[in-house]
């Protein structure tokens, strides 16, 4: 992996909590002196990409026995099943089973009826999705919105029965699009989530940014490429092709692309707020924004704000996604965040993490 210049700020290096304990320092002790009984060590707990690996096999294993997964905040993973039969598969495999009402297939069904009226009347502003913790697909309406068309709409949302749930928010979601620095256009700015590599390397950012103008520039006025691929609505990624040869560019320490189980501990950088941090809620989510209906977005708690757009949604070295749009006005309580999946940006490119 080059190490050069890098588009965004270097980070100083996060400390783990190992690095913080220093080792314990041991004299002699007679060989006759009686010892004192030493406590069992705790186990240790699996890693993230560990929980996820086992969270992948066995909602696969199960089928329609399953209703998704999340790690607790104790750091366990939890499957949702619907059955004694698959509950006592997960707790075999080393896992917490939750027997909950509903499979993930009457879910799905749910949610693909709600995301055939998205973009229509009465949904802006609105987003929905399936959350693994009420069991239910959740669907978000700000405060505010109350007119004649969002409350049909709500109607018809309650009408799918108890598999949906109505949830009042705060604000709708904006793309987070503002004036600045990180990679710029025609006085625009946004972020980067990483850099791809394929017939030559390429700046992964959002597409309703690339969408305002083709040639970039870092914040420090150096040109970096133009845009190669913008996809916005339906998707929100855009590629910008490197074409200035003397622009070093990497990834920092990302080294694989993933999608962790809900609940995994993220972090999100971008050039408005830097590094903030959060949990992820859930993935598939439909949002529909002013200017357009995305759907397949990852949702977190991460606050992002304004010019934060493209930026990059992480966990350990894994990358994850890109900022698309949240609630702006601030990072207060009941923080909502959304990105667009990395992996399917790469894999729609024909790209691979440089």
């Amino acid at each position: 992996m080059n190490r050069g210049v890098h588009l965004k700020r270097a980070l100083p290096p996060i400390l783990t909590a190992a690095a913080l304990v220093a080792p314990p320092v041991f004299g002699t002790v007679p060989a006759t002196a009686a010892q004192p009984a030493q406590p069992a060590a705790a186990p240790a707990k699996p890693s993230p990409k560990a929980l996820t690996a086992l969270s992948d096999r066995l909602t696969s294993k199960l089928g329609a026995q399953q209703a998704g997964s999340y790690i607790d905040r104790a750091g366990n993973l939890v499957v949702n099943v619907t059955s004694a039969a698959a509950a006592q598969q997960v707790k075999a495999a080393g896992a917490t089973p939750r027997t909950v009402a509903h499979g993930g297939g009457p879910l799905a069904a749910a949610k693909s009826k709600l995301d055939r009226l998205a973009g229509g009347a009465g949904t802006k502003g609105l987003s929905w999705g399936v959350d693994v913790y009420s069991n239910s697909v959740v669907v978000n309406v700000p405060k505010g919105a109350d007119g004649a068309a969002t409350a049909a709409f709500v109607k018809k949302a309650r009408a799918l029965g108890d598999t949906v749930k109505i949830k009042q928010v705060a604000a709708a979601p904006r793309l987070t699009l503002g004036p600045g620095e990180a990679i710029l256009t025609g006085g625009s700015r946004c972020s980067v989530s990483a850099i791809g590599t394929g017939s030559g390397d390429y700046v992964v950012t959002a597409g309703h940014c690339t969408n305002i103008g083709s040639s970039w520039t870092t914040s420090g006025g150096e040109q970096v490429g133009t845009v190669a691929a913008s996809r916005f609505p339906g998707n929100d990624y855009g590629t910008i092709r490197v074409t200035n040869s003397s622009l070093q560019v990497s990834n920092d320490n990302l080294t694989d692309v993933g999608r962790p189980a809900a609940g995994t501990q993220i972090i999100k950088k971008g050039s408005t707020t830097g590094t903030t941090s959060g949990t992820i809620v859930g993935y598939d989510r439909t949002v529909n924004y002013q200017e357009g209906s995305v759907s397949g977005l990852i949702e977190t708690n991460a606050c992002v704000q304004p010019g934060d757009s493209g930026g990059s949604l992480q966990s350990g070295s894994t990358a994850i996604g890109i900022t698309s749009g949240g609630t702006t006005g601030g990072c207060g309580g009941n923080f909502q965040s959304f990105f667009q999946p990395l992996d399917v940006v790469l894999q729609g490119q024909g790209l691979t993490l440089k």
